[in-house]
């Protein structure tokens, strides 16, 4: 097993740009693999660009530079090292008289099986480290015929397969049971699993289930309960997810962002009243507030519900009345979100219910005091849209 714990280093445009355009073909001539299209090259620009012109990242209030590598928290570097990984790959298949038959990379985790009569593998590592002088690899050999890759235990030709599983059957039972879970449980979904295999070898009769739609929904005992049959009229499974995790309970050890730099559903509260507008945005919520001034400021008040209730009433707005309400950092949930807080406000000087008016699932929210459903569409341009 081969293990990368170095990654490439960019030596500017040219140069990186360059090895990553033979990876894609040129769209004018075909035949031809020198250069990236013309819409990728910008994209891959901030990610394969020297970082030493660039603050990569803060903390503590405090600017770093990264001297090697991809740049940390570029979205797009995952990709970039990868490309380049399989770029690496390629080449030395084709320029190293012996590469192994069976290469597995997993990130920066390689399994290979090694022919050692063809090459001492020493010599093979030695090569691979010579192509790039900042990727290093380091090898792991089996003993006695047995090799951990990733979380997996790889065993070389045994037949104790039966011994091996009741002790990872075991084995899980133990950790469900130190979670809460009962042995009852395991036994149940062991028995369930073996007679789908024994279904499935039995007949050659395959049920297509490519058409199967899954839905994540956090679990609120108040309201998922019951929803599975509903989705499963539609042809929708859900799947619950939970809030208690071990990232949550931990914390982020990076800087906080100010509530008024994220982007979600905010509100404004008027200072002379009890009404409130809500809104969504993907940009920071104090850029939008700061519109929603300029509207006022320049008397549109037609099309903007903010600086209308603020003319028509001559009342009083600042930015100690902007307030996040949820972060949301998924633009396809902004819709639903908005739509949700509109209708769980009694004050809302919102023109209507938001861009999904009338959910069924809405509905949910009156039986437990949330708000009500009966606001009443009040049809007019909601501006909160961005």
């Amino acid at each position: 097993m081969f293990d990368l714990h170095a990654r490439m280093k960019p030596r500017g445009e040219s140069t990186d740009l360059g090895r990553l355009a033979n990876v894609s073909r040129n769209p004018q001539n075909p035949s031809r693999s020198d250069s990236l299209p013309c819409v990728v090259r910008p994209l891959c620009r901030p990610c394969a660009s020297a970082p030493s012109s660039v603050p990569i990242s803060n903390y503590n209030g405090e600017y770093f530079q990264q001297h090697e590598g991809t740049a940390m928290g570029n979205s797009l570097s995952p990709f970039i090292a990868n490309l380049f990984m399989s770029k690496f790959e390629t080449e030395a298949k084709d320029k190293f008289e012996y590469f192994p038959r069976v290469w597995f990379r997993y990130v920066d985790d390689i399994f290979a099986v090694f022919d050692t009569k063809a090459i001492s593998l020493d010599n093979f590592v030695a090569k691979l480290n010579n192509r790039f002088p900042t990727i290093k690899f380091t090898y792991e050999v089996e003993y006695n015929e047995q090799l951990p890759f990733l979380d997996v235990l790889v065993i070389r030709n045994s037949e104790n397969n039966k011994e091996r599983f009741e002790h990872e059957t075991q084995l899980i039972k133990n950790i469900a049971k130190s979670n809460g879970y009962s042995v009852h449980l395991i036994d149940k979904l062991i028995r369930k699993h073996k007679f789908k295999r024994i279904l499935y070898n039995s007949t050659t009769f395959r049920i297509d289930t490519d058409n199967s739609k899954f839905a994540s929904l956090p679990y609120e005992p108040k309201f998922t309960r019951g929803l599975d049959k509903i989705f499963k009229n539609i042809n929708i499974n859900l799947v619950y997810n939970s809030k208690n995790k071990l990232q949550t309970l931990l914390g982020n050890p990076k800087d906080k962002i100010n509530n008024n730099e994220k982007s979600g559903i905010y509100e404004i509260s008027c200072k002379d009243c009890d009404q409130k507008y809500i809104g969504q945005t993907k940009r920071s919520i104090l850029t939008r507030f700061k519109e929603h001034m300029a509207h006022l400021k320049y008397g549109r008040t037609e099309k903007y519900c903010v600086a209308q209730h603020a003319f028509d009433n001559n009342h009083r707005i600042d930015i100690n009345n902007l307030k996040l309400i949820r972060n949301v950092t998924n633009s396809r949930q902004l819709d639903a979100f908005e739509s949700l807080e509109i209708i769980k406000c009694n004050n809302s000087m919102n023109k209507d219910n938001g861009p999904i008016p009338s959910s069924p699932l809405f509905a949910l929210i009156n039986k437990d005091g949330y708000g009500s459903v009966n606001r009443g569409n009040k049809f007019g341009i909601n501006s909160a849209s961005v």
